[in-house]
């Protein structure tokens, strides 16, 4: 018996090759009609020294029958591994197991855990664009503040003001007065505390949570391919025949 996840290799290439076939007919049934069609013109004299002749002949190229008889085995392939995904589905499960050996989930369904795939994958996506925490300015949890909130290292600043004084540039002689310029100068008038609190996440909480979440998409694959490794009973599990025996030829 053929696996699962050997059926599921093929499948898409089946509907395809089927779609395609499928389209090709149809095209000659509605614009190459004459294929299906045998005509013969012949010219018979009245007098008897004319031979008849045969003006144009145009001979079948195929039956309708043999068409979809042929179109039949395409269609009926892909509906058949359909099917059999389908129905291996019902009973395809796996438990999806950490790296530490514990089960997160039992019994989960094959088709359940692709999907569960897609949406932790996003999950991680989410992840990666979360904030964090400047480690340069020292946050540690701050309990007066609640769960999740950290409270940067204290920050102070001194604070100046500009004054402007006449400072001697050239001392006077005998001869010239002094040389007397306007200057700025700071001066300080105190010291400003600057005080921050964030609730954005750590770096390491951060790594944390993609490790996770990347040991949990990996146990989800390993699940998927345990579930997909499930031997198809395909000789019981077919229904292309007897779908398209009915829609063609109504038995």
């Amino acid at each position: 018996m053929p696996k699962l996840n050997e059926i599921l290799s093929v499948e898409g290439d089946l509907r395809s090759q089927a779609e395609s076939c499928r389209t090709d007919l149809k095209n000659t049934f509605e614009k190459k009609g004459h294929h299906f069609t045998k005509k013969l013109v012949t010219f018979k004299s009245s007098t008897e020294n004319t031979p008849d002749k045969v003006e144009s002949q145009l001979n079948l190229q195929s039956t309708i029958h043999k068409e979809l008889e042929w179109i039949g085995e395409k269609i009926g392939k892909a509906l058949d591994a359909g099917h059999q995904i389908d129905a291996a589905n019902t009973l395809a499960k796996a438990d999806v197991v950490l790296d530490s050996g514990s089960t997160l989930l039992s019994g989960v369904p094959s088709t359940s855990l692709l999907r569960l795939e897609h949406r932790i994958v996003e999950v991680r996506d989410l992840i990666h664009a979360i904030p964090t925490l400047d480690p340069a300015k020292g946050f540690e949890p701050d309990a007066d503040e609640g769960a999740g909130v950290y409270k940067a290292r204290e920050v102070q600043k001194t604070r100046t003001n500009k004054i402007q004084e006449h400072v001697v540039v050239v001392q006077p002689t005998k001869e010239h007065p002094a040389q007397v310029a306007l200057v700025s100068k700071d001066v300080p008038v105190g010291q400003v505390h600057e005080q921050e609190w964030s609730s954005l996440i750590t770096v390491a909480a951060k790594g944390d949570m993609l490790d996770r979440v990347e040991e949990l998409i990996r146990a989800i694959k390993k699940a998927r391919s345990r579930a997909n490794d499930l031997d198809v009973d395909v000789k019981q599990n077919k229904i292309g025949h007897a779908v398209l025996n009915y829609v063609f030829h109504g038995k």
